[in-house]
């Protein structure tokens, strides 16, 4: 009986290393993100790994750095401006999409690689001398138009899923920076009641940013594009 334990324990800990080993992928379309606007426009620089920004890596980001993650997808151990923050080589700050504050728009994220687990949005206001750092993007936590906070992904399958959100009734910025996060859902461990099971305890964490304009009603832009064509 011992022995069977035994080996039953030793095979749940290489299942939970395999998945952990696992990364799913993907990348926020709109508003577009600033790693994959290439997608859309042309004078973008590509990034052709942008379904990647998942934090460096399960390992990285829980092995290495206690699960922290840049606060755009990138490795937190990478020096700042990292590659997909401001100042960096995916950064310059391009706005990609304006709204009308208060109102619900539609996000749209595309999985290649659906790890389970939900998605949550913020937003970080630029404009009255914000850092784009965690205390920024902790200001504006965005609500599902249902007024939960949390999205949870309702199947496995991978493509495209479309998210209602509500902006808030009195933001408006020349400069904000819409974040995506994904916590997938894939791995084994211990959960807060002790008791342990799929989706509990450390998980792989992507994080997307993407440059924003939210207007009042009278100030809106009918004009207004940075995409050339459709993705």
């Amino acid at each position: 009986m011992a022995d069977r334990l035994t080996v039953s324990a030793a095979l749940l800990w290489i299942s939970c290393a395999l998945l952990a080993s696992v990364h799913g992928h993907g990348m926020a379309l709109d508003p577009i993100a600033r790693g994959s606007r290439w997608r859309c426009n042309p004078s973008a620089l590509p990034n052709y790994t942008d379904n990647e920004l998942f934090c460096g890596g399960f390992q990285v980001q829980w092995g290495t750095h206690n699960g922290k993650c840049g606060v755009c997808g990138d490795n937190y151990g990478d020096a700042r401006p990292r590659l997909h923050e401001l100042g960096g080589p995916f950064g310059p700050g391009d706005i990609v999409r304006q709204y009308v504050r208060g109102s619900v728009i539609e996000a749209r994220i595309r999985l290649t690689a659906n790890h389970r687990g939900y998605f949550y949005f913020d937003l970080c206001n630029l404009d009255v001398g914000g850092a784009e750092d965690e205390a920024c993007f902790s200001q504006y936590p965005l609500s599902l138009a249902d007024g939960s906070r949390n999205w949870v992904l309702p199947s496995t399958a991978v493509g495209e899923y479309r998210i209602n959100l509500k902006l808030p009734d009195s933001l408006t910025c020349s400069h904000c920076i819409f974040r995506w996060t994904y916590v997938a859902g894939n791995n084994w461990g211990y959960c807060e009641d002790g008791s342990g099971r799929l989706g509990c305890g450390p998980q792989e964490t992507f994080k997307t940013c993407s440059d924003v304009r939210i207007v009042a009603s009278n100030d809106i832009n009918p004009s207004f594009a940075y995409c050339t064509k459709a993705v």
